[in-house]
């Protein structure tokens, strides 16, 4: 249960920052919702850099010593976030929180497949600690928002200590080169389509919090919607999507994307929020099962082909921001950025659906790590 608990903690530490950081820029400093996108932006380009960074080390030193490293460079810097005072500090702060939390994803996926997890199970405690952590940080909110984030600090420190008592496991030797352009090809398809619906999704998740608020939910009702999210979720990745080949996960996984964006298009309270994240959840384990199993049957370099796509994920994140500043400022209100998401999820399941499959590479010999 080591590997479960890395991930369970991890995500609940990620989640309930993201939820509840914008809340604090707005409604505790003063800043105004173009500066949150900023802030979203900048953290997401953080975690872009180390994605790539530390996949790639993941696949030439190790995973182990990799998730170590970045697990505790987390909770140092996760923990930075009980002392800010100030707009500017804010952006530092989070610009660090996302190297931090780009560090470790890659090599932990690569670690999982390694260990003959099954990717489904092992995606499906990410969503588990999202949906217990924001739940958890709700109630710490409601107290005092600081209190969020000092459980966010420690949900890093549980994943840490879980990260030293991994054992070795056997894995691939590859040779990485520093642009690798060959694995960037041969995963094209999935990285694309994720990037295109990921990236229109972002710009609904920069305000997310606000619009949530603006439907007329408080701090712990905010919590329940996400855990709602992340609860389906689980259950989703637990009981069909090992069950099903990750092309056609990743298709349905599209396609659901945009039913449920639409939903929120029609949404005028919080209530009607509620019942559309059982589809959401169904949407996303679809889709990161899906990615995962691709990225990690396809490649040898599973540590830099996982961390790429973090990397994309966290490229989608930066230009999320970008998509929902512009529409907001063109119009005002989220019903535009709504429906820019439902457009981008089915051009993206074009786009996949049209794409050319990449081939399988061979396999090199296996060292003990």
């Amino acid at each position: 249960m080591k590997t479960e608990m890395i991930q369970f903690m991890a995500g609940a530490a990620i989640l309930s920052a993201f939820t509840y950081v914008p809340i604090l820029a707005r409604d505790y400093l003063g800043a105004d919702e173009f500066y949150v996108t900023v802030l979203v932006a900048g953290y997401a380009t953080a975690a872009l850099v180390s994605s790539y960074i530390f996949g790639r080390a993941g696949d030439i030193h190790g995973r182990r010593i990799v998730l170590r490293i970045g697990l505790l460079i987390a909770a140092l810097s996760f923990a930075m976030l009980m002392l800010v005072q100030d707009e500017t500090t804010l952006f530092v702060v989070r610009v660090i929180n996302g190297f931090a939390v780009g560090m470790h994803p890659g090599a932990l996926a690569a670690y999982a497949y390694d260990s003959h997890m099954p990717m489904g199970r092992f995606a499906s405690f990410g969503a588990l600690g999202w949906g217990v952590g924001t739940f958890l940080t709700g109630i710490a909110a409601t107290q005092d928002i600081y209190s969020a984030f000092a459980l966010s600090s420690l949900f890093f420190v549980v994943a840490f200590a879980s990260a030293l008592t991994l054992p070795p496991v056997d894995r691939v030797r590859v040779r990485v080169p520093l642009f690798p352009i060959e694995t960037l090809k041969r995963n094209f398809a999935v990285y694309a389509a994720v990037f295109i619906r990921h990236s229109s999704a972002f710009a609904i998740w920069t305000l997310w919090p606000l619009f949530l608020s603006d439907l007329g939910a408080d701090l712990f009702t905010i919590g329940i919607v996400q855990a709602a999210n992340s609860i389906s979720q689980v259950v989703f990745m637990l009981t069909i999507t090992d069950r099903i080949e990750c092309s056609r996960l990743i298709s349905v996984g599209l396609l659901a994307s945009a039913a449920t964006f639409m939903w929120f298009t029609l949404v005028s309270s919080v209530l009607e929020i509620l019942p559309s994240q059982t589809l959401l959840g169904f949407s996303w384990a679809c889709l990161y099962v899906g990615s995962l199993k691709y990225v990690t049957q396809k490649n040898v370099e599973r540590s830099t082909a996982s961390g790429l796509l973090s990397s994309v994920l966290s490229i989608a994140g930066v230009f999320g921001p970008i998509y929902a500043s512009v529409l907001y400022l063109l119009w005002p209100g989220y019903h535009a950025i709504l429906m820019f998401a439902v457009a981008m999820s089915l051009f993206a399941f074009v786009l996949f659906r049209f794409s050319d499959p990449s081939a399988t590479p061979k396999l090199v010999s296996d060292v003990r790590e």
